[in-house]
């Protein structure tokens, strides 16, 4: 009785642990398949012989199978997890084989056993967290099937090159580029300034992609908020023409511009929280302050709008490589004249020229802050500089509305901008008094 005991106490619980997890993700992922397997066999036109390679059960097995492997392969050898490998894919083969001769010609299933196995012996060495995450990208994958089938169908030619151009930007550029500084006092760093191409076209892209999949008439506030995301200016423009064109009702179009211009704020502090996480920290409450107030007024307008707009035919294509150049050069720039104006005029001058920069674009102002504000001294400046280029461009939108919307516009819109900027107003000052 106590060797009996003493080989039970010795067991290790880090390898019953590992076990479990293994165990666990085989079955999740079978799960899975079992689901996906009798919602296909519930439709139409499915056959009872459609796909039937593997579900909740032997998912779990094949998990199982890949920790056994690599636990008798840590005291017998590497060729022992290879062999079983090489059987277990043979095994899959055969399985592909005779799904083509039915008529199914998908490999889902199949390469998803393949995973699993893997992921069975990886968890035998320990890399739980890894292995987690992979089986919750292999779940998302299965899960999503059809949102993705849909996703693509809305994708055009061009929006296939962006996204390729968003990794080209990313992985084959900023790489190589210098990290060191040139010009005047080291203000224009390469591989600093292409980051900030990629974070920016990134966010951008993302908020695209999302009226691609969402702005299909869901209604003019959820335009707005994904418009924000890629061009809150774009989204003023466009609606103040679509009022003065007289095509839809106003109170909708207002609507889509104040939840755009709150969503700005939004953005910037994602973009400081990226590059300089103790000044989004300190911008947090006043930037939610302001993104409040627009997205209250918002929301309070909401009831009385029936209309439904498409972001996708407002928003052009954020990303190519021409704009990524413009907005580099724009950031290198704005990075000069901020550094210039310091130097001639002290803090008013840079004052003055976030201001100028928010005129036109508000994220090279703030991603030039986000960098200057780790510079010591520099912090509570640079706050309040990125809260009033973006008043700025706060105010810019609400003239644009003004010129090109009509009057009826103007009197709809005219509460949130005023609730935007009193609460911008006052943020700066608490940040000034701070």
């Amino acid at each position: 009785m106590h060797e009996l005991t003493e080989v039970w106490t010795s067991t290790d619980i880090h390898l019953l642990v590992r076990l479990a997890v293994a165990a666990g993700i085989g079955f999740l992922i079978g799960l899975e398949r079992e689901f996906a397997k009798q919602v296909r066999d519930r439709l139409p036109d499915a056959t009872t012989t459609e796909k039937k390679f593997a579900g909740l059960r032997t998912f779990t097995l094949i998990a199982l199978l890949g920790f056994l492997s690599a636990l008798f392969a840590a005291s017998m050898g590497g060729w022992f997890f290879g062999l079983t490998l090489a059987g277990f894919v043979a095994l899959l083969i055969t399985s592909y084989r005779a799904s083509i001769q039915r008529g199914d010609v998908g490999a889902t299933s199949e390469v998803t056993a393949l995973i699993t196995f893997l992921l069975g012996g990886l968890a035998y060495e320990g890399h739980l967290l890894f292995i987690i995450i992979v089986a919750v990208l292999v779940l998302l994958l299965l899960s999503f099937k059809l949102p993705l089938h849909q996703f693509v169908k809305t994708l055009n030619e061009q929006e296939v090159r962006a996204i390729i151009e968003f990794v080209v930007l990313t992985v084959l550029v900023l790489p190589f580029l210098p990290n060191e500084g040139y010009g005047p006092h080291g203000t224009w760093n390469p591989k600093e300034i292409w980051t900030m191409v990629v974070l920016v076209s990134g966010i951008s892209l993302v908020g695209y992609l999302l009226a691609k999949v969402l702005g299909d008439g869901r209604g003019t506030l959820l335009a707005g908020v994904v418009g924000g995301l890629v061009s809150s200016t774009a989204v003023a423009l466009s609606f103040a023409r679509r009022a003065a064109e007289g095509v839809t009702r106003v109170q909708p179009l207002a609507l889509g511009i104040i939840a755009a211009s709150a969503i700005m704020f939004l953005r910037v502090l994602l973009e400081l929280f990226v590059v300089n996480r103790p000044m989004a920290m300190i911008m947090l409450m006043p930037m939610v302050l302001i993104a409040g107030v627009g997205l209250f007024t918002a929301w309070s307008m909401n009831g009385k709008q029936a209309d439904s707009t498409d972001t996708r035919h407002i928003l052009s294509n954020p990303l190519n490589f021409r704009v990524a150049l413009q907005f580099a050069l724009l950031y290198a720039l704005v990075r000069w004249v901020v550094v210039w104006a310091d130097e001639r005029f002290g803090q008013a001058g840079t004052y003055v020229a976030g201001a100028l920069a928010g005129v036109t674009d508000v994220d090279a102002i703030t991603l030039s802050m986000a960098r200057m504000g780790q510079l010591p001294g520099w912090e509570t400046q640079a706050l309040i500089t990125i809260l009033i280029a973006a008043t700025v461009n706060t105010l810019v939108k609400l003239t644009i509305v003004m010129v090109v919307g009509g009057s009826a516009l103007r009197r709809s819109v005219l509460p949130g901008f005023v609730g935007m900027a009193v609460a911008a107003a006052l943020s700066i000052v608490w940040m000034a008094l701070r």
